[in-house]
């Protein structure tokens, strides 16, 4: 008799001691996950406006504007495209109560520049030569136990796809060289022309040059608007924000068409992830 109970004692302490050591507890289930996932919230925004005004560049008196949206949807990094310079940039940073840090590209053959504002105060920023043209990068931590981040802010030209095609070549390639060591995410203007509809030359090979850097970036990134819709006036998609093609969830993903002001032709591009 005291044998049997041994026994069903003994096989009783084998079961919890198996139950115990394979299967942690919940809450150690949960806070390995929480550990393991960095959120992110991007936003991307030209800030400019349509062709028809004298200055299609980003105006003044649309920075409260920008500044609130930005403060409203509170994005850990922001790429701005059509800035006039740094002076508009610092404005936007004093409207931002000094909550972002930002910088803008060294100045290439046109007369508008490229930004990126992040939280992160200890973040660093890279200008990009692309072509003509420069991009901006800004490195940074969404939290400070999460790997480093890059956003490249990118804005490619309106009027000549072989030239997209060229500036966007460059930025692609010098994204994936930083991509072994960060989590890259390009963002921005790339002017791409995908619909027939919106050719205003169909002798020309735009389609064919803005199809294929489109392609190119997808070699290597993941289109994470592209449920989006369109960005622009005229039922145009020619915003973006691409990222790497590891990132465990996407959230939202909207396009804020009530936020332009002025004569904005462009409306922000909001984008959540989980990596």
């Amino acid at each position: 008799m005291w044998v049997k109970l041994f026994l069903l004692l003994l096989f009783c302490l084998m079961v919890v001691g198996a139950i115990h050591f394979a299967e942690p507890s919940k809450s150690e289930n949960e806070s390995s996950s929480a550990q393991a996932v960095v959120s992110l919230r991007l936003l991307t925004w030209n800030i400019g406006y349509a062709e028809l005004e004298d200055d299609t560049r980003a105006h003044d008196k649309d920075l409260p504007a920008v500044a609130d949206l930005i403060l409203r949807e509170d994005p850990d990094a922001v790429a701005l495209q059509e800035l006039t310079g740094t002076a508009q940039l610092n404005t936007l940073v004093k409207l931002l109560h000094r909550k972002y840090r930002g910088a803008v590209a060294q100045q290439g053959n046109g007369d508008r520049f490229e930004a990126v504002l992040v939280k992160d105060a200890n973040a660093t920023f890279t200008p990009v030569s692309a072509g003509a043209r420069y991009a901006l990068a800004a490195s940074f931590r969404p939290r400070q136990d999460a790997s480093e981040v890059v956003l490249l802010s990118a804005h490619a030209d309106a009027f000549n796809a072989a030239r997209r095609r060229t500036y966007t070549e460059a930025v692609i390639d010098w994204a994936q060289s930083q991509a072994d060591s960060s989590d890259v995410f390009i963002a921005g203007d790339f002017n791409f022309e995908l619909k027939a509809a919106n050719e205003t030359n169909l002798y020309t090979d735009n389609l064919k040059h803005d199809s294929e850097s489109y392609s190119y970036i997808l070699r290597h990134f993941r289109d994470l608007g592209r449920a989006a819709g369109d960005t622009a006036i005229n039922d145009r998609r020619i915003d973006y924000v691409f990222g790497p093609g590891k990132l465990k969830q996407v959230g939202r993903v909207e396009v804020l068409r009530n936020a332009a002001v002025g004569r904005m032709d462009h409306w922000p591009l909001l984008v959540e992830v989980d990596f």
